[in-house]
């Protein structure tokens, strides 16, 4: 690995421009620049189009959302060494740019790993469940894909990718990846869009998500458990 990273962004979108725009202004002004993927399942081809051309980043596109796929078509065009998988309602910054350019800089043996989560913007009457959650993850816990999972290109293709995965990629990569090798949780801590939680209440939108994850460990389809969810959003 040089000393300059060789980072390339996968963006999966599903109707999501309206924070597409300010994902890509943010992105494309890293230093130093990384690749950018847009794999997009939207209703709105012609928007996310333009705007992939405004901005000068890759492009591939799908007539439905499958999240997993679209993640695994992105990362075959990608050309970093390291992937880093982005939600467009994620936030990102130079200073966890500059977080994941040091650790692989600082220790050549990384593998990967992922951001840890801003949860007291989720939870802020319940400042304890930073730590405990901070411990769980950095451990044991799941890396979910709002937390940008990042990932060495050639581990990614031992792992077999996100298998295509319509939903719970993110669940099913995460206990590949532990199983592997050794995964690392840097800071600063991430903030996705919580427009999700005001929209449901945090606690329904958060016994939602956990019910779809107990679903699937418990066996039922992962095309099911998709229709499920993008039905109720």
């Amino acid at each position: 690995m040089t000393d300059e990273l060789n980072v390339s962004f996968i963006v999966p979108c599903c109707d999501d421009c309206s924070f597409l725009r300010e994902c890509l202004s943010v992105l494309v002004s890293l230093e130093p620049m990384p690749q950018i993927v847009v794999s997009d399942a939207s209703r709105d081809r012609v928007f996310v189009r333009s705007l992939c051309d405004e901005f000068g980043v890759d492009l591939v596109e799908f007539h439905k959302p499958s999240r997993g796929a679209q993640l695994d078509a992105g990362a075959e065009i990608a050309k970093g060494e390291i992937l880093v998988f982005h939600h467009a309602d994620t936030e990102f910054t130079q200073q966890h740019y500059n977080s994941l350019n040091a650790l692989f800089q600082n220790d050549r043996s990384v593998l990967g790993g992922a951001f840890l989560k801003d949860v007291i913007s989720l939870y802020p009457a319940i400042k304890i469940f930073t730590w405990i959650h901070k411990i769980f993850t950095t451990h044991i816990g799941t890396m979910y894909g709002d937390q940008s999972i990042f990932v060495l290109r050639s581990v990614f293709q031992d792992l077999g990718g996100f298998r295509g995965m319509p939903l719970m990629e993110d669940v099913s990569f995460s206990s590949r990846f532990r199983e592997y090798g050794a995964v690392n949780l840097i800071g600063p801590p991430i903030k996705s869009s919580d427009r999700k939680f005001l929209k449901e209440g945090r606690i329904k939108r958060k016994m939602k998500n956990v019910w779809l994850v107990f679903l699937y460990r418990i066996g039922i389809n992962t095309e099911r458990l998709a229709q499920m969810y993008y039905c109720d959003d």
